[in-house]
């Protein structure tokens, strides 16, 4: 009976010292656990460190960014400043230049058929206003010389062919008043109704162009007025 007994008791005592043996491991690591706090953050935020450095960048490029505007907000400024500068400049040499008296282009001449022959030369050339001038004053100069309708009609030419349609109309109707049997009235009278037309009146126009057709009906400003009426058609 003795053999059982001392099994028995050597059975409980090692089972006792491997009791002790778990506890004890149990208990180092659970104070090891609590000892290690960094571990144990690290552990739970294993990318906090990343984290900061992807924050850190973020604030270097929003400031990037901020710099950037500031430096385009300054450039923007710093061109409306210039604009305005040379609005203010521009707006001043257009004051002068309303004040200013036109300039006349005059030429010296003894005869009168010389300052005609000067102003259809100019004219033929293509400098339209020298050439408006001479005409100009041949008309006021010499009203009864036998150039002076033809003056007149050129005139009434450089005043159209720049687009001042208005002014043409007036030299045209004041030839055929001043000038009523010269030769230039029925194409004074042409272009009078291609003038209105340019000006978009219709009516004046049409009625023109068959003014022409019914008191000249054999001239060649009747054969241009026929074509353009069959436009009106």
């Amino acid at each position: 009976m003795k053999a059982p007994v001392k099994n028995i008791i050597f059975k409980g005592f090692f089972l006792c010292l491997c009791s002790f043996f778990i506890f004890s491991c149990s208990t180092f690591d659970f104070f090891k656990k609590e000892a290690d706090p960094v571990a144990q953050e690290s552990s739970v935020h294993p990318n906090t460190g990343n984290e900061n450095v992807a924050l850190e960048q973020e604030g270097l490029d929003n400031e990037g960014l901020k710099n950037d505007l500031d430096n385009k907000t300054r450039n923007i400024s710093e061109l409306e400043d210039k604009i305005l500068s040379l609005e203010k400049k521009v707006s001043g040499l257009e004051s002068q230049l309303s004040t200013r008296k036109p300039v006349i282009y005059q030429v010296a001449y003894t005869e009168p058929s010389q300052l005609y022959q000067k102003a259809r030369n100019l004219l033929l050339e293509g400098d339209v206003s020298n050439a408006a001038q001479l005409f100009k004053t041949f008309v006021e100069q010499h009203p009864k010389h036998n150039l002076a309708d033809n003056a007149m009609y050129w005139l009434g030419e450089c005043h159209y062919s720049s687009g001042q349609y208005a002014k043409a109309v007036a030299v045209f109707k004041d030839l055929v008043k001043a000038y009523p049997k010269a030769e230039k009235v029925p194409d004074a009278i042409l272009k009078t109704g291609y003038s209105y037309l340019s000006m978009d009146d219709i009516n004046r126009a049409h009625h023109y162009l068959k003014f022409v057709l019914t008191k000249y009906p054999f001239s060649p400003a009747a054969e241009k007025a026929q074509e353009k009426l069959k436009e009106f058609e």
